[in-house]
């Protein structure tokens, strides 16, 4: 039975499934393999990082309807970031770009708002892509966010940047506890990610914050935000990984 506390992290407006249980057991250990390794990045380290960062962030506001009765129609608010800037394409989950039609604007850091059109939504896993027209972004200097999966580990100190509780531009800390999470599940008559490993962080992340990039302190993108456990500060993050979402 699905844990209820478990939520995607997208819409403010998301409601909790309805129901109760308790947290098992296997839940509250915290296991730390592979070896733990110590950050040395300083202060000066992370205020560069989310210099180049932030820029890249967006909101994304989405209408949608009701494509399938496993989806509802409605407005929220997530967040999405650019990962090629030439081509224009935002990485963002895929319970914000939606199985159906869609319609959706990004604003930027500067309040630039551009349309984004969905090129791509995963069938299985919690990502997706929406495309822009770079040319649109007129006033504003932003690069692109490298992936770089491969620098996750436990211990890896972390930030999350994004449109957390509806903030535009929230950074929440935290360190990876988990890299091997069974992939949460949210609603018995929903969409719920399977066959995959999450990330698992207590970074506290809230509605708003799907879609978020999950950084280390070079400006890379470990991970990528879907979701949290409402009766604790412990959030949920999808691998970017090239066998999941760059390939």
């Amino acid at each position: 039975m699905a844990d209820p506390l478990e939520r995607l992290g997208s819409e403010e407006e998301e409601e909790d499934a309805d129901g109760s249980s308790r947290l098992k057991e296997d839940e509250l250990c915290m296991e730390i393999d592979p070896p733990f390794r110590e950050s040395t990045a300083t202060t000066e380290d992370w205020r560069k990082a989310l210099a180049k960062v932030v820029p890249a962030v967006v909101v994304l506001r989405t209408t949608a309807c009701r494509a399938f009765d496993t989806e509802a129609a409605g407005a929220s608010y997530a967040t999405g970031f650019v990962i090629d800037k030439r081509r224009g394409i935002i990485l963002t989950n895929r319970h914000v770009v939606k199985p159906g039609p869609v319609v959706a604007e990004a604003m930027f850091v500067n309040r630039e708002e551009v349309p984004v059109y969905p090129i791509y939504r995963d069938p299985v896993h919690d990502f997706g892509f929406f495309c822009y027209d770079p040319c649109a972004i007129q006033f504003l200097k932003y690069e692109e966010i490298p992936l770089a999966p491969e620098a996750a580990s436990v211990g890896l100190e972390i930030r999350v940047v994004g449109n957390d509780s509806g903030e535009k531009v929230s950074i929440l800390a935290g360190t990876l506890a988990h890299l091997d999470r069974d992939a949460p599940h949210y609603k018995k008559d929903g969409y719920n990610d399977f066959n995959t490993f999450y990330m698992q962080a207590a970074s506290g992340t809230k509605g708003g914050s799907s879609g978020s990039p999950v950084i280390d302190w070079l400006g890379r993108a470990v991970a990528l935000n879907a979701g949290s456990k409402s009766s604790s500060a412990s959030a949920f993050f999808f691998t970017t990984g090239t066998s999941n979402c760059t390939s």
